[in-house]
């Protein structure tokens, strides 16, 4: 009987794990959002595994020049594979998505560690980050306004000023945004 429980419990575990990671080689982000999480989805923990069952969600805090702000954390077993942000002043919905993860691409064509160089539709409105964005390059997709790509990469200029357009060809996409509204 104890043999019999034990398989039984091997045998959910295996399935279970097999879900999740079948799911996360499927889910891509889109204009709309990442897989079926986008704008009209609740910002909360059942709300997020509502939009992508089969993963792990916890509400968890992240901190901006030592200030915290919430945010609610996806995983694929140990690994962070998105970041769910709050709608500005409509904190009940989801307003932000921040790839973590290069096993999810945008629109087919951007994932990350892809060189800005090698994109098939060039960035647009890049500007350089500040403070704890410093080095980064903040750039908006060139086809969808509200998808934002950071990149980064070897620059040690000044605070506040892109790399020259040879270095940035350089930089590798870092994160990959997603915003309820055009960013």
């Amino acid at each position: 009987m104890r043999l019999k429980l034990g398989l039984a419990s091997l045998s959910l575990m295996v399935a279970t794990s097999a879900c999740g990671a079948e799911e996360a080689s499927t889910l891509k982000l889109t204009e709309n959002g990442l897989g079926d999480l986008g704008s009209g989805s609740v910002y909360s923990v059942e709300g997020v595994l509502e939009a992508l069952p089969g993963y792990d969600v916890t509400a968890e805090n992240y901190y901006a020049e030592g200030d915290p702000y919430p945010m609610i954390v996806v995983r694929d077993g140990d690994k962070v594979i998105a970041e769910v942000l709050p709608r500005f002043e409509m904190e009940e919905w989801v307003g932000g998505i921040v790839v973590k993860t290069g096993d999810i691409m945008f629109d087919e064509r951007v994932s990350l560690g892809m060189k800005y160089a090698d994109l098939s539709v060039a960035p647009q409105d890049c500007v350089a980050g500040l403070e704890e964005r410093s080095g980064l390059a903040l750039c908006r997709d060139g086809k969808v306004p509200h998808i934002g790509l950071i990149f980064g990469g070897d620059y040690a200029g000044p605070d506040g000023e892109l790399p020259p357009a040879e270095v940035l060809a350089t930089f590798t996409v870092q994160e990959i945004t997603w915003s309820a509204g055009v960013l």
